[in-house]
Protein backbone atom coordinates (compact mmCIF):
# COMPACT_ATOMS: atom_id res chain seq x y z
CA UNK A 1 0.00 0.00 0.00
CA UNK A 2 1.14 3.64 -1.02
CA UNK A 3 2.63 5.05 2.31
CA UNK A 4 0.80 8.41 1.82
CA UNK A 5 -2.62 6.77 0.95
CA UNK A 6 -1.91 4.57 4.49
CA UNK A 7 -1.12 7.97 6.09
CA UNK A 8 -4.36 9.34 4.89
CA UNK A 9 -6.26 6.47 5.98
CA UNK A 10 -5.25 6.13 9.54
CA UNK A 11 -5.67 9.61 10.21
CA UNK A 12 -8.91 9.36 11.37
CA UNK A 13 -8.43 6.63 13.42
CA UNK A 14 -5.57 8.26 15.09
CA UNK A 15 -7.45 11.57 15.75
CA UNK A 16 -10.87 10.10 16.84
CA UNK A 17 -8.10 8.11 19.64
CA UNK A 18 -6.63 11.53 20.39
CA UNK A 19 -10.59 12.83 20.70
CA UNK A 20 -11.54 10.19 22.82
CA UNK A 21 -8.42 10.85 25.60
CA UNK A 22 -9.41 14.54 25.18
CA UNK A 23 -12.68 14.26 25.62
CA UNK A 24 -15.66 17.59 25.32
CA UNK A 25 -14.94 19.88 28.19
CA UNK A 26 -17.52 21.83 29.71
CA UNK A 27 -16.82 25.54 28.85
CA UNK A 28 -17.27 27.37 31.90
CA UNK A 29 -18.96 30.42 30.14
CA UNK A 30 -21.42 28.60 28.49
CA UNK A 31 -21.90 25.60 30.70
CA UNK A 32 -21.86 23.05 27.48
CA UNK A 33 -19.54 20.60 26.03
CA UNK A 34 -17.31 21.32 23.33
CA UNK A 35 -15.46 19.48 21.14
CA UNK A 36 -12.13 21.53 21.18
CA UNK A 37 -8.74 19.78 19.89
CA UNK A 38 -6.61 23.12 20.35
CA UNK A 39 -5.06 23.66 23.67
CA UNK A 40 -5.89 27.53 24.86
CA UNK A 41 -2.36 28.65 24.25
CA UNK A 42 -2.77 27.62 20.64
CA UNK A 43 -5.75 29.92 20.07
CA UNK A 44 -3.96 32.69 22.08
CA UNK A 45 -1.03 32.32 19.23
CA UNK A 46 -3.25 31.96 16.16
CA UNK A 47 -4.99 35.26 17.12
CA UNK A 48 -1.61 36.96 17.74
CA UNK A 49 -1.09 36.19 14.33
CA UNK A 50 -3.93 36.98 12.82
CA UNK A 51 -4.30 40.25 14.61
CA UNK A 52 -0.75 41.38 13.05
CA UNK A 53 -2.11 40.57 9.88
CA UNK A 54 -5.06 42.48 10.67
CA UNK A 55 -3.74 44.88 11.49
CA UNK A 56 -1.06 45.12 8.34
CA UNK A 57 -3.66 44.92 6.29
CA UNK A 58 -6.26 46.96 7.28
CA UNK A 59 -4.08 49.67 9.86
CA UNK A 60 -4.99 50.99 13.27
CA UNK A 61 -6.85 53.98 12.99
CA UNK A 62 -4.78 56.68 13.98
CA UNK A 63 -5.75 58.21 17.30
CA UNK A 64 -4.24 57.17 19.94
CA UNK A 65 -6.82 58.84 22.87
CA UNK A 66 -9.80 56.98 21.22
CA UNK A 67 -7.40 53.51 20.69
CA UNK A 68 -6.87 53.98 24.82
CA UNK A 69 -10.65 54.57 25.19
CA UNK A 70 -12.12 50.95 23.64
CA UNK A 71 -9.16 49.14 24.94
CA UNK A 72 -10.27 50.81 28.80
CA UNK A 73 -13.97 49.84 28.11
CA UNK A 74 -12.97 46.19 26.67
CA UNK A 75 -10.55 45.27 29.76
CA UNK A 76 -13.64 46.28 32.00
CA UNK A 77 -15.67 43.69 30.43
CA UNK A 78 -13.22 40.98 29.43
CA UNK A 79 -12.18 40.98 33.58
CA UNK A 80 -15.77 40.63 34.42
CA UNK A 81 -15.88 37.55 31.92
CA UNK A 82 -15.05 33.64 32.77
CA UNK A 83 -11.84 34.45 30.91
CA UNK A 84 -10.07 37.69 32.91
CA UNK A 85 -6.96 35.83 32.22
CA UNK A 86 -6.40 36.05 28.46
CA UNK A 87 -4.30 38.46 26.82
CA UNK A 88 -7.19 40.55 26.12
CA UNK A 89 -6.57 43.73 23.24
CA UNK A 90 -8.66 45.61 22.06
CA UNK A 91 -8.30 48.00 18.96
CA UNK A 92 -9.85 50.23 16.47
CA UNK A 93 -9.32 49.16 12.80
CA UNK A 94 -9.09 52.19 10.16
CA UNK A 95 -12.10 50.67 8.15
CA UNK A 96 -15.07 52.41 7.38
CA UNK A 97 -17.43 49.36 7.20
CA UNK A 98 -19.92 48.36 10.14
CA UNK A 99 -17.81 45.42 11.55
CA UNK A 100 -16.61 43.94 14.85
CA UNK A 101 -14.93 40.84 14.85
CA UNK A 102 -12.93 38.73 17.62
CA UNK A 103 -9.80 36.57 16.94
CA UNK A 104 -9.32 33.35 19.40
CA UNK A 105 -7.74 34.17 22.43
CA UNK A 106 -8.59 37.64 23.08
CA UNK A 107 -7.90 39.84 20.23
CA UNK A 108 -11.18 41.85 19.62
CA UNK A 109 -11.51 44.49 16.41
CA UNK A 110 -13.39 47.15 15.91
CA UNK A 111 -13.83 48.97 12.62
CA UNK A 112 -14.13 53.25 12.55
CA UNK A 113 -16.89 52.60 10.60
CA UNK A 114 -18.88 51.10 13.53
CA UNK A 115 -18.09 53.36 16.04
CA UNK A 116 -19.85 56.23 13.98
CA UNK A 117 -23.22 54.49 14.53
CA UNK A 118 -22.87 54.31 18.29
CA UNK A 119 -24.86 57.14 19.99
CA UNK A 120 -22.95 55.65 23.61
CA UNK A 121 -20.61 53.78 25.34
CA UNK A 122 -23.17 51.42 26.44
CA UNK A 123 -24.01 50.52 22.77
CA UNK A 124 -20.56 50.58 22.44
CA UNK A 125 -19.83 48.13 25.37
CA UNK A 126 -22.65 45.56 24.35
CA UNK A 127 -20.67 44.99 20.69
CA UNK A 128 -17.75 44.64 22.95
CA UNK A 129 -18.93 42.18 25.17
CA UNK A 130 -20.61 40.33 22.48
CA UNK A 131 -17.55 39.67 20.75
CA UNK A 132 -15.83 38.90 24.19
CA UNK A 133 -18.39 36.16 24.51
CA UNK A 134 -16.75 34.40 21.11
CA UNK A 135 -13.85 34.33 22.55
CA UNK A 136 -15.10 32.98 25.86
CA UNK A 137 -17.25 30.49 24.45
CA UNK A 138 -14.48 29.97 22.09
CA UNK A 139 -16.63 29.51 18.84
CA UNK A 140 -13.55 29.85 16.30
CA UNK A 141 -11.65 27.17 18.18
CA UNK A 142 -14.99 24.74 18.25
CA UNK A 143 -15.62 25.61 14.36
CA UNK A 144 -11.88 24.95 13.61
CA UNK A 145 -12.15 21.81 15.40
CA UNK A 146 -14.85 20.32 13.51
CA UNK A 147 -13.43 21.49 10.41
CA UNK A 148 -9.82 19.64 11.09
CA UNK A 149 -11.80 16.47 12.24
CA UNK A 150 -13.96 16.63 9.01
CA UNK A 151 -10.46 17.29 7.27
CA UNK A 152 -11.67 20.53 5.84
CA UNK A 153 -8.82 22.82 7.03
CA UNK A 154 -9.73 26.77 7.40
CA UNK A 155 -8.69 29.55 5.04
CA UNK A 156 -7.69 30.16 1.50
CA UNK A 157 -4.13 28.65 2.41
CA UNK A 158 -5.58 24.92 1.35
CA UNK A 159 -5.28 26.46 -2.37
CA UNK A 160 -2.81 28.01 -2.49
CA UNK A 161 0.52 28.03 -1.08
CA UNK A 162 2.41 30.28 1.40
CA UNK A 163 4.92 31.17 -1.16
CA UNK A 164 2.10 32.47 -3.33
CA UNK A 165 -0.24 33.66 -0.79
CA UNK A 166 1.45 36.32 -0.41
CA UNK A 167 0.39 37.73 -3.90
CA UNK A 168 -3.48 37.09 -3.51
CA UNK A 169 -3.58 40.31 -1.52
CA UNK A 170 -6.95 40.97 0.22
CA UNK A 171 -7.28 37.53 -0.11
CA UNK A 172 -3.81 36.42 2.21
CA UNK A 173 -4.73 33.48 3.67
CA UNK A 174 -3.99 34.28 6.87
CA UNK A 175 -7.15 35.91 7.45
CA UNK A 176 -8.94 33.00 7.43
CA UNK A 177 -9.57 33.13 11.15
CA UNK A 178 -11.19 36.80 10.84
CA UNK A 179 -13.72 34.94 8.25
CA UNK A 180 -14.93 32.10 9.85
CA UNK A 181 -18.92 32.09 10.11
CA UNK A 182 -20.49 31.28 13.31
CA UNK A 183 -23.84 29.36 13.02
CA UNK A 184 -26.63 31.83 14.48
CA UNK A 185 -26.56 29.57 17.39
CA UNK A 186 -23.52 31.09 18.37
CA UNK A 187 -24.21 34.28 17.83
CA UNK A 188 -27.49 34.05 20.27
CA UNK A 189 -25.08 32.84 22.39
CA UNK A 190 -22.89 35.58 22.00
CA UNK A 191 -25.45 38.50 22.47
CA UNK A 192 -26.62 36.81 26.04
CA UNK A 193 -23.22 36.96 27.05
CA UNK A 194 -22.07 39.95 25.78
CA UNK A 195 -25.50 41.24 27.90
CA UNK A 196 -24.41 39.47 30.73
CA UNK A 197 -21.12 41.36 30.64
CA UNK A 198 -22.50 44.67 30.24
CA UNK A 199 -25.06 44.23 32.99
CA UNK A 200 -22.19 42.91 35.40
CA UNK A 201 -20.23 45.95 34.93
CA UNK A 202 -22.54 48.49 35.18
CA UNK A 203 -23.47 49.44 31.91
CA UNK A 204 -27.91 49.64 31.26
CA UNK A 205 -28.31 46.54 28.93
CA UNK A 206 -31.01 48.14 27.20
CA UNK A 207 -29.05 50.04 25.38
CA UNK A 208 -27.89 46.57 23.29
CA UNK A 209 -31.61 46.67 21.87
CA UNK A 210 -30.11 49.94 20.27
CA UNK A 211 -27.18 48.84 18.43
CA UNK A 212 -29.61 46.38 16.57
CA UNK A 213 -32.14 48.35 15.96
CA UNK A 214 -29.44 51.20 14.08
CA UNK A 215 -27.85 48.17 12.16
CA UNK A 216 -31.28 47.07 11.31
CA UNK A 217 -31.67 50.82 10.31
CA UNK A 218 -28.42 50.96 8.34
CA UNK A 219 -29.45 47.31 6.37
CA UNK A 220 -32.80 49.46 5.26
CA UNK A 221 -30.98 52.50 4.25
CA UNK A 222 -28.74 49.99 2.01
CA UNK A 223 -31.52 48.72 -0.11
CA UNK A 224 -31.28 45.43 1.30
CA UNK A 225 -28.77 44.25 -0.64
CA UNK A 226 -26.07 44.75 1.60
CA UNK A 227 -25.45 44.05 5.35
CA UNK A 228 -22.89 45.56 7.29
CA UNK A 229 -20.08 43.78 8.06
CA UNK A 230 -21.78 42.58 11.67
CA UNK A 231 -24.76 41.29 10.06
CA UNK A 232 -23.17 38.96 7.63
CA UNK A 233 -24.45 35.67 9.33
CA UNK A 234 -26.04 36.88 12.14
CA UNK A 235 -30.09 36.41 13.27
CA UNK A 236 -32.36 39.44 11.82
CA UNK A 237 -31.56 42.59 13.92
CA UNK A 238 -35.65 42.51 14.60
CA UNK A 239 -35.37 39.18 16.43
CA UNK A 240 -32.27 40.47 18.55
CA UNK A 241 -34.23 43.39 19.91
CA UNK A 242 -37.22 41.01 20.75
CA UNK A 243 -35.04 38.94 22.24
CA UNK A 244 -33.58 41.79 24.72
CA UNK A 245 -36.46 42.54 25.51
CA UNK A 246 -37.96 40.09 27.00
CA UNK A 247 -34.95 39.40 28.68
CA UNK A 248 -35.74 42.86 30.17
CA UNK A 249 -38.97 41.70 30.79
CA UNK A 250 -38.19 38.92 32.43
CA UNK A 251 -35.82 40.49 34.62
CA UNK A 252 -38.50 43.51 35.47
CA UNK A 253 -40.82 40.29 36.34
CA UNK A 254 -38.83 38.88 38.80
CA UNK A 255 -38.12 42.48 40.59
CA UNK A 256 -34.77 43.44 39.10
CA UNK A 257 -34.45 47.01 38.42
CA UNK A 258 -32.71 47.61 34.62
CA UNK A 259 -30.57 50.30 35.19
CA UNK A 260 -27.29 51.44 34.44
CA UNK A 261 -24.76 53.65 32.96
CA UNK A 262 -25.54 54.83 29.29
CA UNK A 263 -22.36 57.31 29.01
CA UNK A 264 -23.86 58.95 25.94
CA UNK A 265 -22.23 62.53 26.26
CA UNK A 266 -18.51 60.99 26.79
CA UNK A 267 -18.88 58.93 23.74
CA UNK A 268 -19.71 61.54 21.96
CA UNK A 269 -16.31 64.13 22.58
CA UNK A 270 -14.43 60.54 21.96
CA UNK A 271 -15.10 60.31 18.39
CA UNK A 272 -15.71 63.95 17.95
CA UNK A 273 -13.46 64.28 14.80
CA UNK A 274 -13.50 60.88 13.35
CA UNK A 275 -13.18 59.88 9.67
CA UNK A 276 -16.99 59.02 8.55
CA UNK A 277 -17.40 56.69 5.54
CA UNK A 278 -14.10 56.17 3.17
CA UNK A 279 -10.94 57.75 3.31
CA UNK A 280 -10.28 59.12 0.31
CA UNK A 281 -6.43 60.54 1.36
CA UNK A 282 -6.02 56.43 1.16
CA UNK A 283 -7.43 56.04 -2.08
CA UNK A 284 -11.03 55.59 -3.61
CA UNK A 285 -13.13 54.30 -6.26
CA UNK A 286 -14.95 56.26 -9.47
CA UNK A 287 -16.98 53.61 -10.56
CA UNK A 288 -13.99 51.05 -11.77
CA UNK A 289 -11.39 53.98 -11.75
CA UNK A 290 -8.95 54.17 -8.48
CA UNK A 291 -7.48 57.40 -7.59
CA UNK A 292 -5.30 57.74 -4.51
CA UNK A 293 -4.79 61.24 -3.59
CA UNK A 294 -1.59 61.20 -1.45
CA UNK A 295 0.19 58.95 -4.32
CA UNK A 296 -1.06 60.77 -7.21
CA UNK A 297 -1.80 57.89 -9.33
CA UNK A 298 -4.90 56.24 -11.26
CA UNK A 299 -5.44 53.04 -12.28
CA UNK A 300 -8.63 51.25 -14.46
CA UNK A 301 -9.87 48.04 -13.05
CA UNK A 302 -12.17 45.92 -15.12
CA UNK A 303 -15.75 46.32 -15.83
CA UNK A 304 -17.77 43.70 -13.22
CA UNK A 305 -14.89 43.13 -11.39
CA UNK A 306 -15.20 42.99 -7.42
CA UNK A 307 -12.38 45.58 -6.25
CA UNK A 308 -11.21 46.29 -2.53
CA UNK A 309 -8.65 48.69 -1.36
CA UNK A 310 -6.73 47.80 1.61
CA UNK A 311 -3.69 49.30 3.38
CA UNK A 312 -1.09 47.14 1.43
CA UNK A 313 -2.88 46.70 -1.91
CA UNK A 314 -5.87 47.16 -4.31
CA UNK A 315 -7.10 44.67 -5.81
CA UNK A 316 -10.05 43.38 -7.84
CA UNK A 317 -11.13 39.80 -8.58
CA UNK A 318 -13.47 38.77 -11.84
CA UNK A 319 -16.50 37.93 -11.59
CA UNK A 320 -15.89 34.61 -12.24
CA UNK A 321 -13.17 34.10 -9.34
CA UNK A 322 -10.59 32.90 -11.21
CA UNK A 323 -8.52 35.99 -11.85
CA UNK A 324 -7.01 38.97 -9.65
CA UNK A 325 -5.60 42.11 -10.72
CA UNK A 326 -3.27 44.24 -7.44
CA UNK A 327 -1.66 46.85 -7.54
CA UNK A 328 0.95 47.11 -4.42
CA UNK A 329 4.59 49.02 -3.39
CA UNK A 330 7.95 47.21 -4.35
CA UNK A 331 10.81 47.53 -1.91
CA UNK A 332 13.10 48.59 -4.52
CA UNK A 333 15.45 51.73 -6.28
CA UNK A 334 13.96 50.93 -9.49
CA UNK A 335 11.48 48.85 -12.15
CA UNK A 336 14.16 46.88 -13.10
CA UNK A 337 15.36 45.69 -9.55
CA UNK A 338 11.34 45.36 -8.75
CA UNK A 339 11.07 43.05 -11.42
CA UNK A 340 14.52 40.86 -10.74
CA UNK A 341 13.34 40.55 -7.15
CA UNK A 342 9.77 39.38 -7.95
CA UNK A 343 11.29 36.47 -10.44
CA UNK A 344 14.17 35.81 -7.65
CA UNK A 345 11.20 34.20 -5.69
CA UNK A 346 11.67 30.33 -5.92
CA UNK A 347 7.82 29.93 -6.61
CA UNK A 348 7.72 32.49 -9.87
CA UNK A 349 9.78 31.28 -13.14
CA UNK A 350 9.63 33.57 -16.06
CA UNK A 351 7.62 33.26 -19.26
CA UNK A 352 9.67 34.25 -21.74
CA UNK A 353 12.09 37.84 -21.49
CA UNK A 354 11.31 40.60 -19.40
CA UNK A 355 11.16 44.14 -21.26
CA UNK A 356 12.19 47.38 -20.08
CA UNK A 357 10.33 50.23 -21.46
CA UNK A 358 8.34 53.13 -20.16
CA UNK A 359 4.40 53.62 -19.16
CA UNK A 360 2.75 56.24 -19.97
CA UNK A 361 6.37 58.13 -19.80
CA UNK A 362 7.09 56.87 -16.37
CA UNK A 363 10.26 54.30 -16.49
CA UNK A 364 8.53 50.81 -16.36
CA UNK A 365 9.62 46.77 -16.43
CA UNK A 366 7.36 43.89 -17.45
CA UNK A 367 6.83 39.85 -17.96
CA UNK A 368 5.03 37.51 -18.12
CA UNK A 369 5.21 34.57 -15.49
CA UNK A 370 4.41 31.25 -13.89
CA UNK A 371 3.62 30.55 -10.59
CA UNK A 372 3.46 26.52 -9.18
CA UNK A 373 1.81 25.05 -6.39
CA UNK A 374 1.55 21.21 -5.78
CA UNK A 375 -2.33 21.83 -6.27
CA UNK A 376 -2.60 24.29 -9.53
CA UNK A 377 -0.43 26.39 -11.89
CA UNK A 378 -1.02 29.63 -12.02
CA UNK A 379 0.30 32.28 -15.08
CA UNK A 380 -0.12 36.28 -15.47
CA UNK A 381 1.74 39.67 -16.23
CA UNK A 382 4.02 41.55 -14.41
CA UNK A 383 4.63 45.69 -14.99
CA UNK A 384 7.05 47.50 -12.08
CA UNK A 385 6.93 51.49 -12.80
CA UNK A 386 8.78 54.33 -11.32
CA UNK A 387 7.30 57.40 -9.71
CA UNK A 388 7.36 60.39 -7.27
CA UNK A 389 10.41 58.35 -6.45
CA UNK A 390 8.77 54.59 -5.32
CA UNK A 391 8.39 51.71 -7.44
CA UNK A 392 4.41 50.36 -7.93
CA UNK A 393 4.48 46.64 -8.61
CA UNK A 394 1.12 45.82 -10.83
CA UNK A 395 0.17 42.29 -10.82
CA UNK A 396 -2.44 40.45 -13.29
CA UNK A 397 -2.85 36.60 -13.29
CA UNK A 398 -4.87 33.54 -13.23
CA UNK A 399 -5.03 29.86 -14.23
CA UNK A 400 -2.29 28.83 -16.32
CA UNK A 401 -4.98 27.77 -18.88
CA UNK A 402 -7.10 30.96 -18.61
CA UNK A 403 -3.84 33.13 -19.51
CA UNK A 404 -4.61 34.28 -22.99
CA UNK A 405 -8.49 34.32 -22.08
CA UNK A 406 -7.76 37.49 -19.57
CA UNK A 407 -4.67 38.54 -21.29
CA UNK A 408 -5.99 41.40 -22.83
CA UNK A 409 -7.83 42.31 -20.01
CA UNK A 410 -4.72 42.34 -17.86
CA UNK A 411 -2.73 44.15 -20.16
CA UNK A 412 -5.53 47.30 -20.50
CA UNK A 413 -5.95 47.38 -16.83
CA UNK A 414 -2.07 47.50 -15.96
CA UNK A 415 -1.47 49.81 -18.96
CA UNK A 416 -3.73 52.66 -17.43
CA UNK A 417 -1.58 52.99 -14.64
CA UNK A 418 -0.77 56.71 -14.81
CA UNK A 419 -0.61 60.39 -12.83
CA UNK A 420 -3.11 62.33 -11.40
CA UNK A 421 -2.87 65.83 -12.21
CA UNK A 422 -6.86 66.97 -11.40
CA UNK A 423 -6.32 69.50 -8.17
CA UNK A 424 -9.85 68.39 -7.48
CA UNK A 425 -8.83 64.70 -6.69
CA UNK A 426 -5.40 65.90 -4.85
CA UNK A 427 -7.23 68.17 -2.76
CA UNK A 428 -10.15 66.04 -1.49
CA UNK A 429 -10.30 65.44 2.27
CA UNK A 430 -12.29 62.97 3.95
CA UNK A 431 -15.86 63.75 5.86
CA UNK A 432 -15.67 63.78 9.65
CA UNK A 433 -18.04 63.61 12.49
CA UNK A 434 -18.61 66.94 14.52
CA UNK A 435 -20.48 67.66 17.28
CA UNK A 436 -23.31 70.40 18.06
CA UNK A 437 -25.37 71.02 21.18
CA UNK A 438 -28.97 71.83 19.65
CA UNK A 439 -29.97 75.40 21.87
CA UNK A 440 -33.68 74.81 20.92
CA UNK A 441 -36.34 71.81 20.48
CA UNK A 442 -36.28 70.64 16.74
CA UNK A 443 -36.43 67.85 14.29
CA UNK A 444 -33.74 66.26 12.20
CA UNK A 445 -34.64 67.83 9.18
CA UNK A 446 -34.77 71.30 10.96
CA UNK A 447 -31.36 70.41 12.19
CA UNK A 448 -29.91 69.16 8.87
CA UNK A 449 -30.94 72.71 7.17
CA UNK A 450 -29.26 74.62 10.39
CA UNK A 451 -26.14 72.05 10.50
CA UNK A 452 -25.79 71.08 6.94
CA UNK A 453 -24.40 67.80 6.54
CA UNK A 454 -22.39 65.83 3.63
CA UNK A 455 -24.61 62.73 4.11
CA UNK A 456 -27.84 62.35 3.31
CA UNK A 457 -31.11 63.17 5.88
CA UNK A 458 -31.46 59.37 6.09
CA UNK A 459 -28.08 58.16 7.16
CA UNK A 460 -27.98 61.65 9.78
CA UNK A 461 -30.88 60.08 11.43
CA UNK A 462 -29.12 56.97 11.43
CA UNK A 463 -26.19 57.97 13.21
CA UNK A 464 -28.10 59.88 15.94
CA UNK A 465 -30.33 57.29 16.66
CA UNK A 466 -33.03 59.23 15.79
CA UNK A 467 -36.33 58.80 13.86
CA UNK A 468 -37.31 61.99 11.12
CA UNK A 469 -39.69 63.97 12.15
CA UNK A 470 -39.47 63.39 15.85
CA UNK A 471 -38.86 66.19 18.06
CA UNK A 472 -35.27 66.58 19.60
CA UNK A 473 -35.09 68.50 22.75
CA UNK A 474 -32.61 71.63 22.84
CA UNK A 475 -29.85 70.81 24.83
CA UNK A 476 -29.19 67.55 22.56
CA UNK A 477 -25.79 66.93 21.68
CA UNK A 478 -25.78 65.56 17.75
CA UNK A 479 -23.72 64.42 15.09
CA UNK A 480 -23.35 65.87 11.62
CA UNK A 481 -20.98 65.17 8.71
CA UNK A 482 -18.88 67.78 7.00
CA UNK A 483 -16.42 68.25 4.90
CA UNK A 484 -15.44 65.41 1.95
CA UNK A 485 -17.43 65.50 -1.68
CA UNK A 486 -20.70 66.63 -1.62
CA UNK A 487 -22.98 64.60 -2.27
CA UNK A 488 -21.12 61.11 -2.58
Amino acid sequence: MNTRIRRRLFAPVILTYALALVGCPVNPATGERQLIIYSERQEIEMGLAGAQQVEQIYGLYDDQALQDYVDGIGQELAAASEKPGLPWHFKVVDDPIVNAFALPGGQIFMTRGILSYFTSEAEMAAVLGHEIGHVTARHSAEQMSRATVAGLGVGVGAVLSSDIARYQGVLSAGLGLMFLKFGRDDERQSDDLGFRYMSTVGYNPREAADVFTMLGRVTQAAGGSSLPGWLSTHPDPGERVQRINQALDSLERAGVQVTGEVGRDRYLRQIDGIVFGENPREGYFEGQLFLHPDLAFKLQFPDEWQTQNTKMAVAAVSSEGDAIIQLTLADAANARQGLQAFVADSAIQQRGSSSSSTLNGMPAASTYFYASTPEVQLAGLGVWVEYNGVVFELLGYTLASKLQQYDGTFQSSLGSFDRVTDSEVLNVQPRRIELVTTDRNMTIEQFAQRHPSTVSLTTLAIINGVETGAMISAGTTLKRVVGGPEGR
